[in-house]
């Protein structure tokens, strides 16, 4: 088939490190190319050129199949939709939400693709009201990062210091500032031990965050977009990772601190209930945007060893169970399936 993959932009993002994976496994079996909403640079394209998938500017070609991504393409979907079948592959739950109801055209998408597959059955929950007369067949699909299993031998990045890494972009909705604000919190001898790694691309900051980031360079770190490579050899060194969003899915890193035995702590989000997440269990959680309770957590997993060996090995039980099931087979089942459906619909049925 010709697939032509919708994406997102290219700096390195879960929905977009998902396509990439996905195409990984597409170009193996079929023609792809992959068109940018929004074109640019960032480690994501390099890595697509790098499997030799042409990067286009249009729908030139006429493709068979079209899988977009993110909640964002909704008014691309409605527009590509009659001309080709689409699979909508949406990232987003109550972040998502409040998008369509500030740009209602996006959700024409649910009035046109022919499938939209989730990665929770919570955000079946979140989109109900658009769903309900929905033409499209729903699938929920957890999706994993297979980036760790690849690396021969994963060296953790050196350290003289407590290690806490946060991963994403810097901007608003990732709540990057908790997690300065929950080490400010702490005693001054507990800080003078700590550094801070925040990996990802610089948006936006909160001000009093920035100016104490601004103030101790040397204890909060931005070291921007990185390769995958290096993302994981830093998740690797740390001694707790943080996201301390105000709304997820099911984030890709949470998965990967499990398989390394990293701690994590989170904000107490509903969508963790729903891929098996539980405070004290597995992982530390604090209502969002408390940071006192976040310095707690973190002070727990940083200096009570018992309480860091008990939820590592818990998180990464969780995580081998889910890896019995592989994503990218069935999202290319799915695909076959769209297949039949077009062969169908060719013999006047």
């Amino acid at each position: 088939m010709k697939i032509l993959l919708l994406n997102d932009e290219f700096y390195t993002t879960g929905a977009s490190t998902a396509m990439l994976r996905l195409a990984e496994r597409l170009v193996q079996n079929h023609e792809v190319s992959v068109l940018p909403r929004i074109d640019g640079q960032g480690e994501i394209r390099k890595q697509f050129e790098a499997l030799g998938i042409p990067i286009v500017k249009d729908l030139a070609g006429e493709p068979d199949l079209i899988v977009s991504n993110c909640i964002l393409s909704g008014s691309l979907v409605g527009e590509l939709a009659p001309r080709c079948p689409v699979i909508w592959w949406v990232h987003e739950a109550e972040v998502g939400r409040d998008l369509l109801l500030r740009y209602p055209q996006m959700a024409q998408g649910f009035k046109s693709a022919s499938h939209i597959v989730f990665q929770t059955e919570f955000q079946r929950i979140v989109y109900g009201s658009f769903l309900f007369d929905s033409p499209a067949m729903v699938h929920v699909l957890p999706f994993w990062n297979d980036a760790i299993y690849r690396q021969q031998d994963l060296q953790p990045k050196p350290k003289d210091k407590k290690r806490i890494v946060c991963i994403g972009t810097i901007e608003p909705r990732k709540r990057m500032e908790d997690t300065i604000l929950a080490v400010n919190a702490m005693s001054s001898a507990q800080r003078a031990e700590i550094e801070c790694v925040f990996i990802g691309k610089y948006l936006q900051l909160g001000d009093g965050a920035r100016k104490l980031a601004e103030a101790l360079p040397e204890r909060y770190r931005f070291l921007g977009e990185q390769p995958n490579e290096e993302t994981l050899r830093y998740l690797a060194s740390a001694d707790a990772y943080v996201l301390a969003s105000s709304s997820e899915s099911q984030p890709l890193t949470i998965w990967e601190a499990f398989e390394l035995e990293v701690p994590v702590c989170l904000s107490d989000l509903e969508t963790y209930r729903h891929i098996g997440l539980k405070h004290g269990v597995n992982a530390m959680m604090h209502p969002m945007g408390n940071m006192e309770l976040l310095a707690s957590n973190l002070q727990m997993v940083l200096y009570h060893d018992d309480v860091r060996r008990r939820i590592t090995r818990a998180g990464k039980s969780l995580l081998l169970k889910n890896l019995t099931s592989d994503w990218a087979d069935a999202f290319e089942r799915l695909i076959y399936r769209v297949q039949a459906q077009i062969a169908v619909k060719q013999m006047g049925f």
